[in-house]
């Protein structure tokens, strides 16, 4: 409560104190809106969602947009694309087809305890491809927990239960950068990337440029859980039969589940296929509206399943942003904090993914990219960075907060579990968020030149 009067008394002495050289009244206001809803952002003192709608009254309320523009911003496709998304992940879950395939994938791995971690950690990460990582995590879970149950690991003590479940939520994480389908940063930096500088990543470039920080990424959670946790000698017979059970009792491949299959397909085919040519949005909310009519969803289905606060979150965020780049507002805070630094494009790069990160163990990931994109693309034009690589190392740096569980939903989930400790989190979660630093830095300095991503072209 400290930090949020706090907040709201610098954002009062923003707005009236007098016009600093440089700063235009409504570059003012976009400031002190700006240092307000980051504030509640970080305290979650409001939902993040009510936050978002005050944003965008204030912004038209103080000056710094006309009412309508306002509106307007809040309106942005980015808003419109994550909702089709969550319908579409709401139908692959009703429908069971996202469970058929992960059981069917998981029984692969039922040779031993430790290859269906890691097994675990691959269908996580191959899901959130396709769907939402909050979701990914969700469906696995009841799946993880039963393995454990039956297993009769002890929980907060089982090393492999620590494994197991921060495998399924490491997978998920590293995963949901793969596309714009695992996780609803995405959406707002794609956003937000559009109203500032007018262009649109397709799915494919997306996942060219994020491919190698994903595999590398897979490869290092084994890795660093083997460091992390001593081996455990568990006894995976009783578990290999509920994984056995669960494949049984699915059945014959229903027709709901062929039909969303194919609705699935077809829209990812049109991601790849039609972009540039039709808008993200327009083919997303298409294919939530085809779900519905070919009966796969009924109203009462989406209930608890749109993440409404999120969305609205998104809307006030993309708002604050056009109003910082209209106004003036994030030059000027970049300028004067920066000064006349020059550092390579790079550099440029690199900074904004780890103060990303940084921010993003306070808040929701997709409130440190609301908060961090805004001040990295300006940061990003005044050294020559490509404005497309400062948007994905945001949004990359954003999720890569593995040190908490309140960072993340996948952690979040899987702390649920019991089977894991705050100090476990601490020591693994730090090492892995150091390696994924690293790999993502090695990423933007190897992989990204080749492919035309780190300065203007």
């Amino acid at each position: 409560m400290a930090l949020v009067v706090l907040g709201l008394a610098a954002s009062l002495l923003i707005y009236l104190l007098p016009l600093p050289s440089g700063l235009t009244h409504a570059g003012k206001t976009a400031c002190a809106v700006f240092l307000l809803c980051t504030m509640l952002w970080v305290t979650n003192v409001l939902p993040i969602g009510i936050t978002g709608l005050l944003a965008v009254a204030l912004l038209g309320l103080g000056g710094a947009m006309t009412p309508s523009d306002a509106f307007a911003a809040f309106g942005n496709s980015a808003v419109f694309f994550i909702l089709g998304v969550f319908i579409i992940a709401a139908a692959l879950v009703k429908s069971g087809l996202s469970k058929r395939w992960a059981l069917l994938f998981l029984i692969r791995f039922g040779r031993s305890p430790y290859v269906f971690a890691t097994g675990m950690m691959l269908t996580s990460a191959i899901a959130t491809v396709f769907m939402p990582a909050q979701a990914t995590t969700a469906m696995l879970f009841p799946i993880a927990f039963e393995v454990a149950r039956a297993m009769k690991l002890r929980q907060g003590v089982s090393p492999y239960g620590k494994v197991l479940f921060l495998s399924l939520a490491w997978g998920a994480m590293v995963g949901s950068n793969a596309s714009f389908l695992g996780s609803t940063r995405a959406a707002l930096a794609l956003g937000m990337l559009f109203k500032a500088h007018g262009i649109t990543v397709t799915f494919a470039q997306w996942m060219v440029a994020s491919v190698p920080l994903v595999v590398l990424g897979v490869i290092a959670i084994p890795l660093i859980l083997r460091v992390s946790f001593p081996r455990e000698d568990v006894d995976f017979q009783g578990a290999r039969k509920v994984l056995e059970s669960a494949v049984t009792s699915l059945g014959g491949m229903q027709w709901p589940q062929i039909k969303v299959g194919g609705l699935m397909l077809l829209t990812i085919f049109a991601w790849v296929f039609l972009a540039g040519r039709v808008e993200l949005a327009i083919i997303a909310l298409l294919s939530a509206t085809a779900m519905f009519a070919v009966g796969a969803l009924k109203w009462e289905d989406l209930e608890g399943r749109i993440y409404w606060s999120v969305i609205l979150m998104y809307g006030g965020a993309i708002a604050l942003g056009v109003a910082l780049d209209r106004t003036g507002a994030a030059q000027w805070v970049v300028t004067r904090g920066l000064g006349e630094i020059r550092i390579s494009p790079f550099f440029a790069i690199a900074g904004i993914a780890v103060a990303a990160l940084i921010v993003s163990e306070f808040m929701s990931n997709a409130a440190a990219v609301a908060v961090m994109l805004p001040l990295g693309f300006t940061f990003g034009e005044q050294l020559g960075a490509s404005p497309v690589a400062i948007m994905l190392a945001t949004s990359f740096g954003a999720g890569l907060d593995f040190a908490l569980p309140i960072s993340s939903a996948p952690n979040t989930i899987a702390f649920a579990s019991g089977y894991i400790r705050m100090t476990d989190f601490l020591r693994a979660g730090a090492m892995m968020t150091l390696v994924s630093i690293a790999i993502m830095l090695l990423v933007a300095k190897v992989w990204w030149p080749l492919i035309g991503l780190v300065t203007v072209p």
